[in-house]
């Protein structure tokens, strides 16, 4: 794989960082999720290997992102939230580790070598999001962001994946987002907004 699929895919990730609202976030997940399992399907064809891969990446770019909408529908936030709103610092900020993380990455042996940068760049952004987002919606997304960076870098070992460990490994980000799913509406529900920053101020 080559070419500037993989960094439409980082492109994808940046936009989630400066995403203002959830929905267009989990929209944005969806799109890179699928763009994804395309690629994997298009590797397989391409190389002879079993599809499984890819329409388990295909299903999960449908499943989870509608998962993550249905929690948005159940906890609206009665206003904009105060730590979202510096998007050009969590732009900077994202960028410049981004940045920092792939300059100083050792080679990973990938061919072509821009396809490894490309996979450690979206692991480090999903890890940004997670941390720099307060929703817990946002939080949920930067876990499968990061997920999605791992899943590219194995598109590029020879064989890729097995088709049982993707299996599990899907299995395993269902019910994370499960609980996280729980965890936003349970937030919500309690205090009335889903800023996971709001739990800093709970006391014994």
């Amino acid at each position: 794989m080559s070419g500037p699929l993989p960094w439409a895919l980082v492109a994808l990730g940046f936009a989630i960082v400066v995403a203002r609202r959830r929905s267009a976030a989990i929209a944005l997940l969806a799109a890179q999720s699928l763009l994804l399992g395309a690629l994997a399907l298009h590797e397989a064809r391409d190389a002879g290997a079993l599809l499984l891969p890819g329409v388990v990446l295909l299903a999960r770019g449908i499943a989870l992102p509608l998962v993550l909408a249905r929690v948005t529908a159940l906890t609206r936030e009665p206003r904009r939230l105060a730590a979202e709103r510096f998007a050009l610092g969590r732009l900077v900020a994202t960028v410049a580790v981004v940045l920092g993380t792939v300059a100083l990455a050792p080679p990973l042996g990938f061919e072509p070598a821009g396809l490894g940068r490309a996979a450690v760049a979206l692991v480090v952004l999903g890890l940004a999001i997670a941390a720099l987002r307060r929703p817990v919606v946002f939080q949920a997304i930067g876990v499968l962001v990061a997920e999605n960076g791992v899943y590219l870098a194995s598109l590029a070992i020879a064989g890729g994946i097995p088709g049982a460990i993707e299996l599990g490994l899907c299995c395993d980000l269902v019910v994370t987002v499960a609980v996280v799913a729980l965890l936003g509406t349970q937030i919500h529900a309690r205090l009335g907004s889903g800023d996971s920053s709001l739990l800093e101020t709970l006391r014994d």
